[in-house]
């Protein structure tokens, strides 16, 4: 399995923690999303095809980007406190550390969106208010 494959498999398990954790998908064109039963390959939304956003999301699993994350971050009193390399004795990756009204959320992972996922989905779990659209 290729680089690209792992990744996408990574940020396909996050984004099905993301929705479990309560984050809401406003289905958009553009967005880059995959099948629910294949799971792959991940695409854009480009056409609709008619559906109604409640019939998008039991299709599609959508899988937000750095910016929607970070606004959804934003939307929840939270701001990105810290976004870079780290290579230590303790962890070799990307990490992200969010500064919450329930005090920092780090992670650190293979790349900057599943780092910050990985935060998103704990502010999400951590903060108790996760029905914000």
């Amino acid at each position: 399995m290729d680089n690209n494959q792992n990744r996408n498999d990574r940020l396909i398990l996050i984004a099905q923690d993301l929705e479990v954790a309560g984050l809401f998908w406003h289905p958009e064109v553009g967005d880059e999303v995959t099948d629910r039963q294949l799971r792959n390959p991940v695409s854009i939304l480009v056409d609709p095809q008619g559906l109604t956003p409640d019939e998008l999301r039991s299709t599609f699993l959508w899988l937000p980007t750095v910016e929607q994350m970070i606004y959804q971050c934003e939307a929840r009193q939270a701001v990105l406190f810290h976004a870079g390399w780290e290579m230590s004795t303790k962890a070799c990756g990307y990490k992200t550390v969010i500064q919450a009204p329930v005090g920092h959320i780090e992670s650190c992972a293979e790349s900057f969106r599943v780092s910050l996922g990985l935060a998103l989905r704990d502010l999400l779990m951590s903060d108790g208010t996760n029905t914000y659209n």
